[in-house]
């Protein structure tokens, strides 16, 4: 059973920013992939694209590129070929920044973002779809996720009460689930901070509509959970779905496109911990 497994993520290209080209690279556990090596912005932090075919990998040091029609999924390191880990790939159409071709996906789709799994920054935009229906889930079961400290016991507050990192909103896919079609990789964890919670929790009740906002994915890769999914908003609906709370969850928006490390395959260590699976 792993949580959270997806497929390929449609990523929009324009939201990576300008790619400087470096040259090619050999990846994969047997090193027999060959990807193209870029700069993301002006920083020293480098992306592996795996290109389309025919790609021609003798371009000239720096110059400008995009992505066009991206996708973003778990690829094997060759770092990690003992343990069985995975790191966030990307593929797609790799072209030189001037050239007129744009993303197939409307704009609007991208309605979420991917980020680094270790310090929470934005690396791109991506299509939610792509990884579940976010209207049409089925909430079966909450958790609370304890904070740990460095030895892998709960945190306490100056009460001596457990500190609760966040809270584990357990989903399954609607469609699946009413005809009898779940299997044990169709489960979406969706993990909400305290304060978020806390302001809609009387609300959450069996049978009522919740359709998690402001998503943020972050890669993990392991035989546990392949992404960790964070909302950073709900929008719950009363009755037949008709009626949906008068005052919107506030929460903080989600963070600008920063151009940071995309390959990252280990998530924040204190949302995981205590999760269960």
């Amino acid at each position: 059973m792993t949580i959270n497994k997806f497929g390929n993520l449609s990523v929009q290209g324009t939201s990576l920013g300008k790619l400087p080209y470096v040259g090619p690279n050999k990846v994969g556990n047997n090193s027999d992939v060959k990807v193209a090596v870029v700069n993301m912005g002006d920083s020293f932090e480098t992306m592996n694209i795996l290109p389309q075919p025919g790609f021609d990998y003798n371009k000239p040091f720096g110059l400008a590129m995009k992505l066009i029609n991206g996708k973003i999924g778990g690829g094997e390191a060759k770092t990690n070929r003992s343990g069985g880990a995975r790191v966030a790939t990307f593929s797609g159409t790799l072209v030189e920044e001037t050239s007129s071709e744009r993303d197939s996906i409307p704009e609007v789709e991208f309605d979420s973002t991917f980020i680094t799994g270790k310090n929470h920054n934005a690396v791109a935009q991506i299509r939610s779809k792509d990884a579940f229906d976010k209207e049409n889930l089925i909430l079966f079961g909450i958790d609370k996720n304890l904070k740990m400290d460095s030895r892998n016991a709960p945190e306490r507050n100056e009460a001596g009460e457990p500190i609760i990192s966040n809270y584990q909103l357990n989903f399954v896919p609607a469609e699946k689930a009413t005809k009898g079609e779940l299997s044990e990789d169709d489960y979406i964890r969706v993990l909400l901070v305290p304060a978020i919670y806390d302001n809609v929790k009387d609300k959450i009740k069996r049978g009522v509509k919740i359709v998690p906002q402001g998503l943020q994915f972050a890669f993990v890769g392991n035989d546990a959970t392949d992404w960790t999914v964070y909302a950073q908003d709900l929008t719950i609906v009363e009755g037949q779905g008709t009626t949906t709370l008068e005052k919107p969850v506030e929460s903080k928006p989600t963070p600008a496109v920063e151009n940071k490390p995309a390959n990252e395959s280990k998530p924040k260590a204190d949302n995981e911990k205590g999760a269960k699976n």
